[in-house]
């Protein structure tokens, strides 16, 4: 099964105080497995990245280095623009920004899973019986819990 991927989980790829044993396991899997993202990823992962430079995270050169490498991931950007009207109703439905609820709508469009660490996106995924990988929560039991509604 094919994953969109969104920002959460792709940032502690670049920024050590963020990594996880589950960011480190998505990170793995990139070469054997199909990971999507929607064009706004483009702009959301620079600017995460241009804030924790703001912060004193990290500095400009790191920054730049990490944008030449994040470039060569083997991630699949989405060159159709999302509905704006499905993004906004998503959004609306679960209570998340129009730029999470991107992500929503790619997956629910192609039918792909969806990985994330941010909480309200997993609640909306697992709302809309989305196959989700998230840190807590079973695959397997997302999936019994979409067929048993």
């Amino acid at each position: 099964m094919a994953f969109v991927v969104d920002a959460s989980v792709t940032l502690p790829w670049f920024l050590e105080d963020e990594r996880s044993a589950f960011t480190e396991s998505v990170f793995a899997a990139l070469e054997t497995g199909e990971y999507w993202t929607p064009a706004i990823w483009c702009l959301e992962f620079p600017n995460a990245l241009l804030a924790a430079e703001k912060k004193r995270r990290i500095d400009r050169a790191t920054r730049l280095g990490v944008l030449d490498r994040a470039v060569r991931l083997s991630i699949r950007v989405e060159a159709q623009l999302p509905d704006m009207r499905a993004v906004s109703t998503l959004a609306e439905r679960h209570g998340l920004s129009t730029y999470d609820a991107a992500y929503l709508e790619l997956a629910l469009r192609q039918n792909f899973g969806l990985i994330t660490l941010d909480r309200d996106l997993a609640d909306a995924a697992d709302a809309e019986g989305v196959p989700l990988q998230s840190p807590g929560r079973s695959g397997a039991a997302q999936r019994r819990q979409r067929y048993n509604r």
